[in-house]
């Protein structure tokens, strides 16, 4: 199949599976396409090993400063590092509701490559979501200890494949992620907020570093979240 050397012009009147019609009866896409997708894809993950750099971004967004001895107020959001192919910035990923909604077992990252229409195929357990019952963000008021726990159990759920970063927004992330969640926004006003912010980075190859030589990860995230 011939692929376009440039994205199709916009058309409003173009037909839209999951609205016109049912989201079951759009094309699949041949045997050929998937295995051309994925070679795509993983020809992705390879530049971003080759360049040393992390597919994944794990962010924790403090409300205000964190208190090293109490319970500090936040979210946990994921982002894929610059998956954008005209050379954009970071893409916004979700988590799959099907634990939470008590339809599976199921708490799957949903990349932004699985979301289109309005709609999101997790690629755990292969369910189809609307953008509305899909998260992109875990809230909480915890202690450093259950913020490093959050973060260790999500670092393992990408792969031992992400950077963390450790943000102080000077807007808040809950009005920004509401907004979000209403309009479907595609990151906008989340990725202004992310702007505005004081951060701290604990890039992979240092998270490989320091683990080589026989520290755990637990105690590793804590102490970044700590220092």
């Amino acid at each position: 199949m011939a692929v376009p050397s440039v994205p199709a012009p916009y058309d409003p009147g173009a037909l839209r599976f999951g609205e016109d019609r049912p989201l079951e009866s759009a094309p699949v896409l041949s045997a050929e396409e998937q295995d051309v997708l994925r070679q795509k894809l993983l020809a992705f993950d390879k530049l971003l090993s080759d360049e040393g750099k992390a597919k994944w971004k794990i962010e924790i967004g403090f409300f205000h400063k964190r208190k090293l001895h109490s319970h500090s107020a936040g979210a946990i959001s994921i982002w894929e590092s610059g998956t954008k192919f005209h050379g954009g910035g970071d893409t916004k990923a979700y988590f799959c509701p099907g634990k939470e909604r008590k339809i599976s077992a199921c708490e799957g990252v949903i990349p932004d490559h699985a979301n289109g229409y309005g709609f999101l195929v997790c690629p755990a357990c292969k369910h189809v979501w609307k953008g509305e019952e899909v998260y992109g963000e875990i809230f909480g008021r915890w202690t450093n200890r259950t913020w490093a726990e959050k973060v260790l159990w999500l670092f393992r759920k990408l792969d031992h494949n992400a950077d963390i970063y450790l943000k102080y927004p000077l807007a808040d992330l809950r009005i920004a992620a509401r907004a979000e969640q209403r309009k479907q926004l595609g990151g906008e006003k989340l990725q202004r907020v992310r702007q505005q912010r004081v951060q701290y980075i604990y890039p992979l190859k240092n998270i490989i570093k320091d683990t080589a030589g026989g520290a755990d990860l637990l105690g590793r995230f804590y102490a970044f979240l700590t220092a």
